[in-house]
Formats: structure tokens, C-alpha cells, sequence
């Protein structure tokens, strides 16, 4: 009965995503797989493990997802529809993991509180199995899992939350092998081989998936201390010999203590000092405290979903001045505290509805602290809510009256009514992602205040638009406007303007520039922005863009003013370089700037290679000569051994042309 129910709810939920997966990609997708070079299908024939360690974010470059992107890309190539449907398989699988660990939880804690109750005294409104089935499901179809699915790029996150979710099961196996080995009075050396290789090998592995990974020992931390408690089976009166044989301490200290003392000595001093924040927008107090009202709207966008909240951009989303600025800052707050402090209050009285508040506090201990990142996403609720589940079905159905007959069918049927409710909202949210011009309508309706939902909507009547004097190339550019207005805005907006107007061949307004100057001098260097100018660099060198003389002029003093305003950034004046070698053709500048970006940022490979780039096509060989040794220091894994290589042919037969005699000349 167990596996009819899970293979109905994996039916279902196959049926629920179907209508997105003809969608198409969407905000990052672009910039880490679709123009992700190394991903370029030519680029993978010939090169398919540089593509692994090409990805852009993270300490580990999320290798493992980039690999799943490489093998697709190769096999299909660059189309979505495979990739999603290859994102919603990892969904169902992922439910199939939580309901076989929402399963051994629950059968254990009933079996305990089994123990403990008198003879005659009530069970559970709902059965372990059953209970285990509905949070499952609950999970598997909720509203706010959509963009962890559809939104490919997100695989990171479901593939991380895979490993994490084996990592546990065989952590939970290990446990259990520890006790019965206890009990037995046998050797512990295959349970501890699956406790530490589980910990040790299944954060490691999901660390390349995605950094959020490394909460998996946070996550069994939890685990053992609400449900497992320590308990290898043996009598009370063997505790002292129980300790000595299965403390698990040495185990937290080494996979847990010492790795978040290492996190916390990394990443603090730059979020204190504030310069880990100096690409953003708000402060470290200032994320603090939004953080809160953050995480409560989590918790109503998880159990009370309206569609018209949840979204791919909540870019919107104000940010926190004070405490009571807005004034739902220190209510959130409070409502927090109190949650979690019932949390830890209910540890024994209630485990279940415990251990889901925990887990989803500490499922958000990394992501929604003090870690510079963006504000909001849903995506980052992919394994926390899964506490928010089991605690709120485990009230409901851990709940213990006279006569649960009754009882249990109300229970039953509220939790499958709340089930059929999320499977409606989600098919409504798949039924929109699946079309990109019904997406960007509903993004830019649902929040008008979002520079991004604006601005793709924008981006998606200009691709559609067959010409210059068609509704949809005005409408386009009304929006790419809109978007630019908008208070908080970066330069993607305008950007498109300016691209707009120069593949037409048209005049850019000088209104357009004059703003863009008096941007980039306000506005932090973030990403958006760093990809926004090269975009406008980058279509003049392929020929793309029409720029007018004037207008590469403007563009000239537009990359002048970022490097006044960043003087201190590599990228930015990495950025002037690209113009000035490939655009405009002033090499002496060029390679100042390059020099420039080389000693602010030593170890970064890219900027050597340009820099050498620049050394043979000036005739500096003896420099390049120097700049390719270095390159070889940078490269210890010959991860870029094929762009080394083509370098060094290129030194050699430069050189080699400029030795040989000249026709014509002394013999």
C-alpha cells in the first residue's frame, strides 16, 4: 500500500510539472549555462572537462551540477526541455528520498513514545506510514519547490539536496547498524564506516553540487540530537559502557565544529568589516534584520501559498532600516523567537513537531544569516521545508485523543485537501512557467516594483518583436524604461536600450549615456552590472552592435567613468582593456590596464591569459614568455591546458615570424 501511494504521488506529480517543461530558460540560466563558453557545444567536443570546472560560482565551481549541464548540452545540446524534464525526475526522486527519511523518523518515534505510554492509552491520529506519505507529498507538490524545478539552473539545489538526502539515509543506517552492534555485543567497525562515510563522502559530494551542501552534518546533527538522542539500545544500567561506545562526538567535532570555525573565520572578518558587502545594496544590519520578515514570509508562502506572492524576482522586497522600519521587522522577529524556542521546548514532548522546527531553522542557518547573498528566494526552502511540513502534519496527526476514529478521518482529510491545493497552485505556476512571454506578463503584473520582472518582460517583447515598427519592439523599449526607473534599478535596463537601439543601427539618445555615466558612479559593481557593460562592450567587438562614432565616444567615457568609480576593481578595468584592445585599437592603454588588473588580482587565470594575449601581439616576448610560465603556476590541475597550449603555439610563431629575415635584406 505504501509503494502504491508513493508511485501515485510521483504520478501526480509528474502530471502537476508537465505543463512547464516547454518553457524556456530564464534570469541566471543565461549567464551560467546558455553563454557560459565552455558549455558552447563546439567548445565541449573538444574540451568537455573544462566545462566542469568552468562554473562561475562558489569555491568549488559546483562541479558536479556543471557535469550534469556538460553531459546534456552534448547529448541534446542547448535546448531547455531536456534539461527540465532531467530537473523534475531529480524532484521525484528527491520526494521518493524524503518519504523513506520522513518514514524511518516517524516509525521511530512512535515506536518510543510506544514504549513509554500505559497499556490502553491512545495512538497517533495518523500512522507513522501515513504521516511519512503526506509530508512527502506535501513537499513534492508545494508551490514554492517551482523554481528548484522549472528554473534549471536550480538544479544546483535539488542536486545538492540529493546527496544531502542519501547522505542522511545512510547516516541513519549506520545508527542503527551501531546499535544493533551494541546490543550484540559485536564489532562497530561497518556502523562507523557508514556514519563517517556517509558524513564525511556525502558532503563532500554535495558540496559540489552546491556550497549548501556542507549543512548535511547540520542537518544529522539535529537528527540525532531531537530524535536519536544516543541511543545504541543498551539498558539503563550500561549507560556509562554505552557512552564510551558510541559517542558521537568525536564524529560533530570533526565534521561539524571544526568546519564551521573554519567557515565562520573565512567569511566573517569581510561580512564585520563590511567590505564582503560592498557589491550590495544593504548593509550586514540592514540583512539581519530583513531576514526575519524573510523567513516568516517563507513560513506563509510553504503552508498558506498564494500564487500571487510567489515568484521568480523579489528583487522588490524592502529592505529593513530598523527595528520597527518597517514595522513587521521586530514583530517577525519576535514570532521567530518564539518558534524557535517551542523548538527546543517541545524536544521531548512533542519530537516530531521539534525536529521540524529545527531542521528549518537550521536549513536557513547559512543561507538567510549573514552570508552576503541576495535577499530572497524560494529556491533556498528546498530541504527546510520539509521540517515545515513534518511539524505542522506531525501536530495534526502526532495528536493523541480519547476516541481518534474520527479524529482520524477529519485529519486525513485536511491533509489530503491541503495536498490537492498545492497540486492546483503548482500546475497553475507550471502553466505559466511553461510559456516565457505568459512568464514575464505575470512577473512584471505581480510585482511592478521588480527592475528584473520589468526588464525581462522587456527582454522577451524585444526577442519576439519582427521588427523595429512593431508593437512589440515599442512596447519593449516602454518597458526596458519602466524598468530603469524604477528606484533600486541597475544597469541591465538601460544597457538594453543602448543594445536595442545600436543593432538597429539607430542613434543612441545621449539621455541614455548621460544616466548610465551617472549610474555606474552611485551604484555598487555587482554582478548584473559587470555583466550589463560587458554586454556593451562585447557586441561592438562581434560586430553586433552599430555603434555610430559618437556613440563609441560615449561608450569610451562610460567605461572611463566605471574605472574612476571602481578604480579598485580588476573587472571593471578588465572591461576598458576588452575596449580598448578589441573595440577602438589603443594597445598601449590596453595593456596599462591590463598590467592593472593583473596586480589587483594576481591569481586570477583569465586576466593573465589577456594580458599575455596582448604581450605577443606587441612583440613582448620575453614578458609573455615570463606571463606563460605563470599561467602554468595557475593551472596545477591542467584545467586550461588547451588555452595554454594555443597560447604557446601563437608565442611561437609570432616569434618566429619576427626573427626570420626580411625579404629583400642582408643575406
Amino acid at each position: 500500500m505504501l509503494i502504491l501511494a508513493l508511485v501515485g504521488l510521483a504520478l501526480l506529480g509528474w502530471l502537476v510539472y508537465m505543463p512547464g517543461l516547454h518553457g524556456g530558460f530564464v534570469f541566471d540560466d543565461f549567464s551560467n549555462i546558455v553563454d557560459q563558453p565552455a558549455l558552447n557545444p563546439q567548445a565541449l567536443s573538444g574540451h568537455f572537462w573544462q566545462a566542469v570546472w568552468a562554473g562561475r560560482a562558489g569555491p568549488f565551481s559546483r562541479a558536479l551540477s556543471m557535469l550534469s549541464f556538460a553531459w546534456q548540452v552534448r547529448v541534446w545540446g542547448m535546448h531547455p526541455l531536456p534539461m527540465k524534464v532531467f530537473n523534475v525526475l531529480l524532484h521525484l526522486l528527491n520526494a521518493g528520498l524524503v518519504a523513506w527519511l520522513s518514514l524511518r523518523v516517524l516509525e521511530w518515534i512512535h515506536a518510543r513514545e510506544r514504549e513509554q505510554r500505559a497499556a490502553g492509552a491512545p495512538d497517533w491520529v495518523l500512522g507513522p506510514r501515513a504521516l511519512a506519505v503526506l509530508v512527502a507529498g506535501a513537499w513534492l507538490l508545494a508551490p514554492i519547490q517551482l523554481t528548484a524545478v522549472l528554473y534549471v539552473v536550480q538544479r544546483e539545489e535539488s542536486l545538492a539536496a540529493c546527496f544531502v538526502l542519501l547522505g542522511l539515509l545512510g547516516y541513519w543506517h549506520g545508527r542503527m547498524l551501531l546499535r544493533d552492534a551494541v546490543q550484540a555485543g559485536k564489532s562497530q567497525r561497518r556502523a562507523w564506516g557508514w556514519i563517517w562515510g556517509s558524513l564525511l563522502g556525502g558532503t563532500v559530494v554535495a558540496a559540489l553540487a552546491k556550497e549548501t551542501g556542507v549543512m548535511l552534518p547540520a542537518y544529522a546533527a539535529v537528527l540525532e540530537w531531537v530524535v536519536l538522542r544516543g541511543d545504541c539500545g543498551s539498558p539503563a544500567a550500561a549507560r556509562g559502557a554505552r557512552d564510551a561506545r558510541c559517542s558521537l562526538l568525536g564524529v560533530y567535532a570533526l565534521l561539524l565544529v571544526l568546519p564551521g570555525l573554519l567557515g565562520l573565520a573565512w567569511l566573517l572578518p569581510g561580512a564585520l568589516s563590511g567590505a564582503a558587502y560592498a557589491q550590495r545594496d544593504f548593509s550586514l544590519g540592514q540583512r539581519l534584520l530583513t531576514e526575519g520578515r524573510v523567513l516568516v514570509d517563507y513560513l506563509h508562502w510553504i503552508l498558506l501559498p498564494d500564487p500571487g506572492t510567489l515568484s521568480l524576482y523579489h528583487d522588490d522586497f524592502v529592505v529593513s532600516g530598523s527595528w520597527l522600519r518597517p514595522w513587521t521587522t521586530a514583530p517577525s522577529w519576535l514570532l521567530l523567537a518564539g518558534l524557535l524556542g517551542a523548538g527546543l521546548w517541545l524536544r521531548r514532548r512533542r519530537p516530531v513537531v521539534s525536529l521540524g522546527i529545527l531542521w528549518f531553522f537550521v536549513g536557513h542557518s547559512l543561507v538567510s544569516t549573514f552570508v552576503p547573498l541576495d535577499l530572497v528566494y524560494e529556491h533556498r526552502n528546498y530541504l527546510p521545508c520539509w521540517g515545515v511540513f513534518l511539524a505542522a502534519f506531525g501536530l495534526l496527526g502526532t495528536w493523541r485523543p480519547r476516541e481518534p476514529g474520527s479524529w482520524r478521518l477529519v485529519a486525513g482529510l485536511f491533509c489530503a485537501g491541503l495536498l490537492a491545493l498545492y497540486a492546483g497552485f503548482t500546475a497553475i505556476r507550471a502553466q505559466i512557467w511553461g510559456n516565457p512571454v505568459r512568464l514575464a506578463y505575470f512577473e512584471a503584473t505581480a510585482h511592478p516594483r521588480s527592475p528584473r520582472a520589468v526588464y525581462d518582460l522587456g527582454r522577451v517583447l524585444y526577442l519576439i518583436a519582427p521588427g523595429v515598427d512593431s508593437p512589440q519592439f515599442r512596447l519593449a523599449r516602454r518597458f526596458m524604461l519602466q524598468a530603469s526607473e524604477i528606484p533600486g534599478a541597475d544597469l541591465q535596463a538601460l544597457q538594453a536600450l543602448v543594445f536595442m537601439q545600436a543593432k538597429q543601427g539607430l542613434p543612441v539618445p545621449q539621455a541614455w549615456w548621460d544616466e548610465l555615466r551617472r549610474s555606474i558612479g552611485r551604484q555598487r559593481l555587482g554582478v548584473e552590472n559587470v555583466s550589463a557593460l560587458y554586454s556593451l562592450v562585447q557586441c561592438a567587438v562581434d560586430q553586433v552592435c552599430h555603434y555610430q562614432p559618437a556613440d563609441l565616444d560615449q561608450l569610451g567615457a562610460l567605461l572611463d567613468a566605471g574605472v574612476r568609480a571602481h578604480e579598485h576593481s580588476a573587472e571593471m578595468i578588465t572591461l576598458r582593456a576588452n575596449f580598448e584592445a578589441n573595440v577602438v585599437h589603443r594597445f598601449p592603454q590596453a595593456y596599462a590596464d591590463m598590467l592593472r588588473a593583473v596586480a589587483l588580482d594576481p591569481g586570477n587565470f583569465s586576466y593573465w591569459k589577456n594580458l599575455v594575449q596582448l604581450q605577443i601581439a606587441g612583440g613582448q616576448f620575453s614578458e609573455a614568455r615570463v606571463g606563460l610560465e605563470r599561467l602554468r603556476e595557475l593551472d596545477p590541475f591542467g584545467l586550461h591546458r588547451s588555452q595554454r597550449l594555443a597560447l604557446d603555439r601563437q608565442w611561437l610563431a609570432v616569434h618566429a615570424a619576427a626573427a626570420a629575415p626580411k625579404p629583400g635584406g642582408a643575406r
